[in-house]
């Protein structure tokens, strides 16, 4: 998972790195990963009374399944200087801020 400002970010760096720095024509790049579980435990660092119930789906668990469990961005790292800015804490805090934001916006109370 990657938040959007990171890949855009990654993008423009790629981009901008000197020829001579790049030791291949495509890289890998990532960020976090983590379980429904560590998302809700840090959603509820700001909505303590969050509560999650759980339907999965089985096709889109399989696949999610067939997904690497970390994609290796150790290329980018060396070549280019990647490093994502959010984590998952930073994430959840600005999903939030925005979903709050968009809230407001449409006149919506908000706590």
């Amino acid at each position: 998972m990657m938040h959007i400002s990171d890949c855009h970010r990654a993008t423009v760096e790629f981009m901008l790195t000197p020829d001579c720095q790049l030791s291949l024509r495509t890289y890998n790049i990532a960020a976090m990963s983590f379980t429904p579980e560590e998302v809700a435990q840090e959603i509820r660092k700001h909505l303590p009374h969050l509560k999650v119930t759980y339907n999965p789906d089985s096709v889109r668990q399989t696949i999610a399944d067939s997904w690497p469990v970390r994609f290796d961005d150790s290329n980018a790292r060396r070549d280019w200087g990647w490093a994502p800015a959010f984590g998952l804490e930073e994430l959840v805090t600005d999903m939030l801020l925005s979903v709050r934001d968009k809230r407001t916006r449409e006149g919506f109370l908000v706590s």
